[in-house]
């Protein structure tokens, strides 16, 4: 098992908990047992097996190798550590032997719900796909939840200062410690005054359709040079776009990704969001909220039991435009995020131009988040749900 997800999540912790035994590779003496003599080291067990920080020793990884192809019993190793691997041809000879177990920042099921229910795309025709808390928040407690964001370092910290340093010291690492390691893989220099203006560009368009040209230029970057952040953010799992959905029933798509940045947390230090800020900023605040649902829907399409692709959806000429659509099996659901408590019809007028353009067996649905408190029915297939009914 491999487990990724962005620095700081819980990766070590998460596995910990599954593993029976564990070899740190961060610590000298245990890394020096392992560089002795890997297959020795990793035959103990008792298994499974946590080999945590695998890239201080690197000859771990084919250790495993040849210990799963001589005996494939599922279950006897969890590898964590750094995923630069996704950007070094050749360095991970584990590809077809592992299960990728993808962790993100916490989500609100895990904060305030129940977070072993199924998958929201598991009991999706269900009544119970949505439960509304008896007291959901209200908008500017949705507004303190998305500030926070999903990194346990953020949530935890006593006050919006303390966050901020948090905020400051990750993106910090981000920009000098990771950004160096990459470096070091590929024999390629970059700049971290660079990075980070490109995270910032990145976090000032979350929740936005923006060509890549338009990210560079923001960023005072070259196409080129952009597109390198670019794939680096991918791999710390910091940014996690949503690819335009294109359908041979409908016309004239735009085919650009929508931006985002996979904490809310994050995305509103880097914009210099605070709460004020999202209090009277009506662009800013609707940005916050998307990112913070998008959040949510992808960890919802990742522990789903079978597989679900999110993306947007937008006319060329901007006439429709719906948040995220969700694909699984035959089917396509569509959501909409607003910052009202209160939307009306109009407000799901492009997730009900969807539905008329599709088959009937194919919509399986339409949701309007909001900040309010009900859920109710806006349209036929169409509804109103609170945030807070994605906690489960």
């Amino acid at each position: 098992m491999l487990v990724t997800g962005p620095r700081a999540v819980g990766k070590t912790t998460t596995s910990l908990r599954q593993a029976a035994s564990a070899l740190r590779l961060d610590r000298p003496e245990e890394r020096g047992l392992v560089l002795d003599d890997p297959d020795a080291a990793i035959s103990v067990g008792p298994f499974p097996l946590l080999l945590d920080e695998w890239q201080h020793t690197p000859e771990v990884l084919g250790a495993v190798k040849r210990a799963v192809d001589a005996d494939g019993h599922p279950g006897r190793f969890i590898i964590t550590g750094s995923a630069r691997n996704d950007l070094v041809a050749g360095s991970w000879p584990g590809t077809g032997r592992f299960l990728d177990i993808q962790l993100w920042p916490l989500v609100g099921r895990e904060r305030f719900g129940d977070a072993g229910a199924p998958s929201l795309f598991d009991r999706w025709g269900t009544p119970q796909r949505f439960t509304v808390p008896e007291n959901p928040p209200d908008i500017l407690e949705y507004l303190q939840i998305a500030l926070a964001g999903g990194f346990p370092g953020a949530i935890g910290a006593p006050d919006a200062g303390r966050r901020s340093r948090w905020m400051r010291s990750y993106v910090q690492v981000a920009t000098t410690r990771d950004l160096g390691e990459f470096d070091g893989a590929t024999g390629r220099r970059r700049n971290p005054q660079s990075m980070r203006r490109y995270m910032q560009a990145y976090a000032l368009h979350s929740a936005g359709i923006v060509a890549d040209t338009a990210l560079a230029e923001s960023a005072q970057l070259d196409r080129k040079t952009a597109a390198g952040y670019h794939e680096i953010l991918q791999v710390l799992r910091l940014a996690a776009d949503a690819p335009a959905w294109r359908s041979n029933r409908l016309r004239r798509l735009t085919s650009t990704p929508k931006r985002y940045l996979t904490d809310s947390g994050l995305a509103a230090w880097l914009s210099g969001v605070d709460f004020d800020t999202a209090k009277r900023d009506t662009e800013a605040r609707g940005r916050l909220l998307d990112t913070y649902v998008a959040a949510q829907l992808r960890v919802e399409a990742e522990a789903s039991s079978r597989p679900v692709q999110l993306y947007h959806l937008r006319s060329q000429r901007g006439e429709h435009e719906i948040d995220l659509i969700a694909e699984f099996g035959d089917k396509v659901a569509a959501f909409e995020v607003k910052s009202d408590s209160a939307p009306a019809l109009r407000d799901a007028r492009h997730i009900a131009w969807l539905r008329d353009h599709l088959p009937p067996e194919q919509f399986a649905g339409g949701v309007v988040f909001h900040t309010g408190r009900h859920r109710r029915k806006l349209a036929d297939g169409i509804e109103a749900v609170p945030i807070a009914g994605l906690w489960g």
